[in-house]
């Protein structure tokens, strides 16, 4: 998930991990039960090593040899280079990009507790993976604003006319607004009088000073 995919993993590129970490971590048992010296060597644990040399993937420390996770960190990161290489598109290139970027994968280890609003609908899930993997999510079809959705659908996360850009717009602001006086910060929302010269204000602002005697203020945008 950390490098943009659903956790869902081939065996293939899994498998060479899972047995040098197991055959690395049970050396001195396995030389114990079979009363293996120290210059004996384990012919399939060096030729999955030397796969592993001869495609590049870099090697663990050897401390860390017994850990799946470090021998797999190499496979996945090699595997995600030689697909972003391959993508010339701007717009799958960013998709890689934004998909592997710090916590964008987070919604994916979400619980799914309806009570505390965090259980997704079916559509939105498929929405959601099909706009990570880049896949069709929708057919061509004019939008009320003019322009024509592709398969890929990502004219709906910019169009000024969405049906949902509204909703969501106000479901983020309540979640700010809910979060602030949960951690009792007084806070309103679309507060009146805080127009800028450029003509911008904010969608909410705390009622206390925040910081240096500033408010605390939110906008967001699409």
């Amino acid at each position: 998930m950390r490098n943009g995919g659903l956790g869902l993993r081939r065996v293939s590129s899994l498998a060479s991990s899972a047995f040098l970490a197991s055959a690395a971590g049970t050396r001195q048992l396995q030389d114990h039960i079979l009363h293996r010296t120290h210059q004996t060597h384990d012919d399939t644990y060096d030729r999955c090593l030397a796969a592993r040399v001869s495609s590049g993937i870099a090697l663990p420390e050897d401390s860390k040899t017994h850990r799946q996770r470090i021998w797999d960190k190499a496979v996945v990161d090699s595997e995600y280079d030689q697909l972003l290489s391959k993508y010339i598109d701007p717009y799958h290139r960013a998709r890689l990009l934004a998909a592997a970027a710090p916590h964008s994968g987070d919604w994916l280890h979400t619980l799914p507790i309806s009570a505390c609003g965090l259980h997704l609908e079916g559509s939105a899930i498929r929405v959601a993976v099909g706009l990570r993997l880049g896949c069709a999510i929708c057919e061509t079809h004019p939008c009320p604003c003019g322009s024509m959705v592709d398969p890929l659908g990502q004219h709906a996360l910019s169009c000024k006319k969405n049906a949902g850009r509204v909703q969501r717009h106000a479901w983020l602001n309540d979640l700010i607004h809910r979060a602030l006086i949960r951690a009792d910060t007084p806070a309103v929302k679309e507060p009146q009088g805080l127009s800028r010269t450029d003509g911008k204000r904010p969608d909410g602002l705390t009622l206390v000073p925040w910081l240096s005697g500033r408010s605390a203020t939110s906008r967001v945008q699409w």
